[in-house]
């Protein structure tokens, strides 16, 4: 009899394991990897609590979200898992527009549509910064504006306005810059160097619309050649940043600007809206921080900016995978997540909401973002590169070389149109395209 009951206690104990087992193979956990950090990967963890507390609770799912690095290192492992073990990737990973190249080639993603989850009230702009000609990559999630942010208390006290294009900058710069007895510059107008963020609304944005590569960017199949240099739309930009930098009140900082900004040290930079709610915890009094629309090239540059930030790229196309996906783009998360770090909210019947416009009444600096894109030509997209990485640091360079050091502006650009060629050709070789 000990043996009879000793036997249907390991049984029983077995069947409990298979079924654990095969709740977990049946697509009851979801597993998120992700690149959220400090407060806003606080924000994350608190949808993810939200979902598990609530529809997940109701539908036996729960999300297991998982800190795998920033964006770049979510999509190395990604790709790793992909390489050794398919059945190792997770259902879903939030990646930025880095990883689309890699992600539209990819026989292993299940594209937004695939899943089934309803995207009808995204903002039309996020979905355009993620299509592609094998559908909607992802489904938009964290999405982000570039912003010129500012210090608003050194503007006032200056009694200058927000710089509209790259020429009322430089006319500016001195207002709002500082000098010591000595002479030296303890206050910049302003402090970075544009990469391929930048860029992409430096010339998107100019003559209404510009790419800088064919292919719509490259989202409508793999570029062949670039543009900006034939169309001069980077030599333009060029001509006006070297103008800018020339007023001797441009600090060539490709790090900690944030850090500069936030201590005084530069009354403006560019950054992504997503930055925002860290920068106003950052500054903490010290002055208040403004936000603007991006200066323009030119007059003629009406084009507006890219949307930015990443998104949710599937691997399952499970009925768990689709709950999640609504439930993090639905209107109630979109406004938590807005209200807590700066991405702007894409769920569209938010926007005639009384919670919403009143966050937006309270928070103006908020409302920048929004009001940016929508103004923006919805085409305006990120490129979408092979390289991309490698091309983001050569735009510094070139930029430095031809601020810093006086390099021809032709030259420059010529060069760096040959950097992107040759990764073009590169990648297209090895694909056998």
């Amino acid at each position: 009899m000990r043996k009879i009951a000793l036997t249907m206690v390991l049984l029983i104990a077995s069947l409990m394991a298979f079924a654990s087992g095969a709740a977990e193979d049946d697509g009851s956990v979801i597993t998120i990897w992700h690149s959220n950090s400090g407060r806003i990967g606080a924000a994350f963890e608190t949808l993810v609590d939200r979902f598990n507390d609530t529809i997940g609770k109701d539908n036996g799912i729960r999300i297991e979200a998982i800190y795998q690095g920033a964006a770049n290192d979510v999509l190395t492992k990604v790709k790793a898992a992909a390489a050794q073990d398919q059945s190792s990737l997770p259902d879903i990973a939030q990646m930025d527009a880095t990883a689309a190249l890699d992600m539209k080639n990819a026989d292993y993603l299940v594209t937004a549509e695939e899943t089934g989850a309803d995207i009808s009230s995204i903002l039309p702009s996020a979905i355009e910064a993620l299509n592609s000609d094998r559908g909607l990559l992802a489904v938009p999630f964290n999405c982000s504006s570039l912003l010129l942010y500012y210090n608003k208390t050194v503007f006032e006290e200056a009694g200058v306005e927000p710089p509209r294009t790259l020429d009322e900058f430089a006319s500016i710069a001195e207002a709002i810059s500082q000098k010591d007895d000595n002479g030296k510059i303890v206050r910049y107008a302003f402090a970075g160097v544009p990469t391929t963020y930048e860029l992409g609304a430096f010339i998107g944005a100019q003559k209404g619309l510009s790419y800088m590569v064919d292919a719509r960017n490259g989202h409508f199949g793999i570029p062949s050649k670039v543009l900006f240099e034939e169309e001069g739309t980077f030599r333009n930009f060029l001509e006006h940043w070297k103008s800018f930098y020339d007023t001797g009140y441009v600090a060539n900082l490709t790090s900690g600007i944030s850090d500069e900004f936030a201590a005084g040290r530069t009354a403006t930079m560019l950054a992504s809206s997503s930055n925002l709610s860290t920068v106003i915890a950052t500054v903490a009094g010290r002055f208040e921080v403004g936000t603007a629309f991006v200066p323009a090239v030119d007059e003629e540059a009406t084009g507006g900016v890219n949307i930015g930030g990443g998104a949710l790229f599937s691997f399952s196309d499970s009925e768990g995978v689709r709950l999640v996906l609504e439930f993090l783009t639905s209107p109630e998360s979109q406004l938590y997540w807005a209200e807590n770090t700066g991405y702007m909210a894409i769920n569209t019947l938010l926007y005639d909401t009384d919670e919403y416009k009143r966050f937006l009444d309270d928070n103006p600096q908020f409302a920048v973002a929004m009001e940016q894109t929508l103004s923006s030509n919805p085409e305006v997209v990120g490129i979408w590169l092979p390289s991309a990485y490698q091309i983001y640091y050569s735009f510094q360079s070139e930029i430095r070389e031809v601020t810093e050091n006086g390099k021809d502006i032709d030259k420059a650009d010529s060069d760096m149109a040959g950097i992107i060629g040759r990764a073009i050709d590169e990648y297209r070789t090895q694909n056998g395209l």
